[in-house]
C-alpha cells in the first residue's frame, strides 16, 4: 500500500465517521409530525415554536450535503488510485 493510498483510506474513514455523526445529530422529522398531531406530550411546545432550531437544522443539512459529496469524491479517488497507481 502506497502512501497516497493510505492517506486516501484515512480520509475516507474520517469523512465516513464525521458524516455519520452529523446525520445522527439531525432532528428527527417524525417527532415534528407527532407533535402537530398531539400524540407526544413531551413535545407540546414544538408546535408553537416554529423557528426554534431551523438555523441548526439547515447548517447540519448543508454539512451533510458537503460531506456526502466529499466522501464520494474521496472514494472515487481511492478507487482510481488503487486501479492505476502501482
Amino acid at each position: 500500500m502506497t502512501t497516497l493510498q493510505l492517506i486516501l483510506a484515512i480520509v475516507c474513514i474520517v469523512l465516513a465517521l464525521t458524516l455519520t455523526i452529523i446525520i445522527l445529530l439531525q432532528k428527527n422529522r417524525e417527532a415534528d409530525a407527532s407533535a402537530v398531531q398531539g400524540t407526544n406530550p413531551m413535545n407540546d411546545n414544538q408546535f408553537f415554536d416554529k423557528t426554534g432550531g431551523h438555523a441548526k437544522d439547515s447548517a447540519l443539512a448543508n454539512a451533510t450535503k458537503i460531506l456526502g459529496v466529499l466522501f464520494v469524491v474521496a472514494a472515487l479517488a481511492t478507487t482510481l488510485v488503487l486501479l492505476f497507481v502501482k
